[in-house]
């Protein structure tokens, strides 16, 4: 697929079910060979490097060659740095973040919306789903809030969706010396209920650093609906939960550690509103 390239560095995350090696062609061309033992995951990111990102240009991998029996993807390698990688002064920051909602904004553009008719009982039946077998490591106020989340995502009408990337965060947002900024790493995207890509980039930035979130919002072209921020503050709870569930079973301790933090605090504000939104929680009656 990648000809006589060597390889030239190996970007896998540890306890994933991904490998990611950067490869250099002898033209001095870089690509990006990724494999991916998750069928599922495999789709997600072909089709939206089929369907998605040749509308983002170079700001988004752009597929070069697939081997669908073997899970293994070849593509371009996008320039720059993870953002979470760099250190930046407070202007380029708010750059960047500012250039990131741009293209998000693009990306939530690229194709037509549609509806989720039952997003949210479907969502709410999968993160049950996760904790029906009593093994898994949430107990006292954190099942607690989670049912009365679980029961507010059960009772949300149809939902708008998008094509939206689903781990839009400073780990996968790029930035390089030209000010110019990318986005890789689609094996979570799908359409998806609009507010929820949001989610988690406000969960490890935005809401800790105002100046980013004008900045991100301002680039996005606005901010978000108040029907996205309801969905905000009960997925800040039930995602959170369900990562700990997975993210544990699987020993992605890493990960369970992460979404440990945000569920601990969000069990601890609830029912104050999530962090990054401006709208209280309401509790079911």
């Amino acid at each position: 697929m990648a000809g006589p390239a060597e390889v030239v560095a190996d970007h896998s995350w540890p306890g994933t079910s991904t490998t990611v090696l950067r490869l250099r062609a002898p033209d001095g061309r870089q690509m990006i060979l990724k494999t991916n033992t998750s069928s599922d995951s495999f789709r997600r990111e072909l089709a939206a490097l089929t369907g998605w990102a040749p509308a983002l240009g170079a700001s988004a991998p752009q597929l070069l060659d697939v081997d669908e029996d073997a899970q293994i993807l070849l593509m371009t390698a996008v320039t720059g740095q993870p953002l979470q990688s760099l250190t930046l002064t407070a202007r380029q920051e708010r750059q960047a973040y500012e250039r990131a909602g741009a293209l998000l904004a693009h990306l939530h553009a690229t194709a037509p919306r549609t509806v989720l008719p039952a997003f949210g009982a479907e969502r709410a039946a999968y993160i049950r789903a996760q904790l029906a077998d009593g093994t898994n490591p949430l107990t006292g106020s954190d099942l607690t809030v989670l049912d009365e989340a679980l029961h507010l995502l059960e009772a949300l009408p149809a939902q708008r969706a998008q094509p939206s990337h689903l781990d839009f965060t400073s780990r996968n947002i790029l930035w390089d010396t030209r000010a110019k900024v990318g986005v890789i790493d689609f094996e979570t995207s799908r359409y998806e209920a609009v507010g929820r890509d949001f989610l988690r980039i406000t969960q490890r930035t935005l809401h800790r650093r105002p100046d980013l979130r004008t900045a991100f919002y301002q680039g996005y072209g606005r901010e978000p609906e108040r029907a996205e921020s309801e969905l905000m503050r009960i997925c800040t709870v039930t995602d959170a939960a369900a990562i700990v569930v997975t993210a544990t079973a699987r020993r992605q301790h890493a990960f369970a550690t992460e979404a440990r933090s945000l569920l601990t605090a969000a069990v601890r504000a609830w029912p104050a509103p999530a962090p990054g939104t401006a709208i209280s929680h309401v509790w079911r009656p």
